[in-house]
């Protein structure tokens, strides 16, 4: 399954151009994209999967016609994806969490093949030195359990030196802009 992931930073054109161009079955969007970023996918016909960064506003994503899949899953052409969204509550404002909270929804998200989140698992491509960039305790948990296939996150920035791809059986894919990527079995 060819995907088309967008998170944390304008891509390099015109998101709709992407699709064209890039010919995904579905789009994912991983947060922290403005609405100008992403207005055009609301004009395409695909699947289009996401989850809310902790600067999204509230249901910023169905006015693009992307579908929330914050402790859901949904399948698209045999895969199903999950998803957790925002990060590790550093200030006010929508999408954050405390660990505690992060650990008490993280209960009610349902296995699946691919997860989707904001903010990545804590130890894998955080930095947790940062209250705004540390990452969740839960959902290392969750993946240890789960063992989703993929995990797709953005909103940190790792070093490429350190950057984690995998986490047990996992494969890691941090995105930041625009990632084409080809999920495999």
């Amino acid at each position: 399954m060819r995907v088309l992931a967008l998170a944390d930073e304008a891509p390099p054109v015109d998101a709709a151009e992407l699709v064209g161009s890039n010919q995904p079955d579905a789009v994912v969007t991983l947060g922290d994209l403005e609405p100008a970023w992403i207005a055009s996918l609301a004009s395409i016909d695909l699947p289009r999967l996401g989850v809310h960064g902790n600067h999204d506003g509230e249901h910023e994503l169905t006015t693009f016609g992307i579908r929330d899949v914050h402790l859901t899953r949904e399948w698209v052409g045999g895969w199903s994806f999950a998803g957790f969204e925002g990060c590790v509550r550093y200030s006010d404002g929508p999408h954050q969490y405390t660990q505690e909270e992060a650990a008490d929804l993280a209960r009610r998200l349902p296995p699946a093949d691919v997860l989707l989140c904001h903010c990545p698992p804590r130890g894998v491509n955080d930095e947790p030195d940062d209250p705004a960039h540390v990452g969740f305790s839960a959902l290392r948990d969750w993946v240890m359990r789960h063992r989703p296939g993929y995990l797709l996150h953005g909103h940190t920035t790792p070093d490429p030196r350190r950057r984690t791809h995998r986490l047990g059986a996992t494969e890691v894919v941090w995105v930041r802009g625009a990632s084409v990527l080809e999920l495999r079995r």
